[in-house]
């Protein structure tokens, strides 16, 4: 029982990575916090579910859609963005509610606040490995989420630009100072992190219900697993998820579903009190 257990967690966490690499890539790159991460997640699932539901399109024809709509208004995010003053972390949060709670409005205009679910019978289906049952949805969330993981790892260590706003993210002086473009790397973080929510988006809408509420949750998510992690410590996200993912596996299946969401808070609380700096970040002071 504790393997299967076990394996939901690593699944679990795998896609929480994913869901929190495009938060930790901005806020890394350019020092903003962006509270409308959840909402754009949800958006791209709703995305997702309309062209599903209303054309009948297989799940993997809706990634696209869901990538442009998430780039367009992540550019424009970062637009408010870099015309903010200092402090911009603070400013940032208030521009950013601001947009998620529009966001939720329009959500909530254009869908109701009926809960909506993308259902993909095939992935409900599965197999028998050594005593512990997968279904196919499992395995293609964690290929697809390690899939995302591998191609970004690669592009940051094996790529100009990777390097540069690995830089970037570490130092915003000395990278300028050693010729990098350092607003022009904010936007590159912005796009890159507009189409991780892309593909985020639709696989999070076959899991887990669409509601115009639901982004607070996946921002929460996002925040916990990057402060656990430290800025720039991809290592670090995939850890930070793999641990989420599993404590909320195990809180499930020992008190039940109600306690899930105060797995979250409990590590946030406990991360920012003893390793506020992240478990692999290094302490500046």
């Amino acid at each position: 029982m504790w393997t299967s257990v076990f394996v939901s967690g690593i699944v679990l966490g795998s896609f929480y990575t994913l869901i929190s690499l495009g938060f930790a890539l901005i806020f890394g790159a350019t020092h903003t916090f962006n509270l409308a991460h959840g909402e754009l997640l949800v958006l791209a699932g709703y995305v997702a579910y309309w062209l599903w539901k209303a054309f009948g399109l297989s799940l993997l024809f809706t990634f696209p859609a869901a990538v442009v709509v998430a780039l367009l208004l992540c550019f424009v995010l970062q637009r408010l963005f870099s015309l903010l003053s200092e402090p911009r972390e603070l400013n940032s949060i208030v521009v950013s509610f601001g947009i998620a709670i529009l966001l939720q409005n329009g959500m909530l205009f254009c869908f109701s606040g009926d809960y909506r679910l993308i259902r993909v019978p095939v992935l409900n289906q599965g197999f028998h490995l050594h005593q512990i049952y997968l279904s196919y949805g499992q395995v293609a969330l964690l290929a697809l989420s390690l899939l995302v993981i591998a191609l970004l790892y690669l592009l940051m260590r094996h790529t100009y630009v990777g390097k540069a706003l690995r830089a970037t993210i570490q130092d915003r002086e000395a990278a300028s100072l050693a010729g990098i473009n350092v607003s022009g790397m904010g936007v590159v973080a912005f796009g890159i992190g507009a189409v991780l929510i892309g593909l985020a988006g639709p696989l999070y809408g076959c899991i887990h219900y669409l509601y115009p509420t639901a982004g607070p949750q996946a921002t929460l998510l996002a925040i916990t697993i990057t402060i656990f992690a430290g800025i720039g410590r991809l290592r670090g996200l995939i850890l930070g998820g793999w641990v989420l993912g599993l404590a909320e596996s195990a809180t499930v299946f020992l008190w039940g579903a109600s306690w899930r969401e105060l797995v979250s808070t409990i590590i946030l609380l406990t991360v920012l009190a003893l390793r506020p700096h992240g478990i692999l970040g290094r302490d500046e002071r």
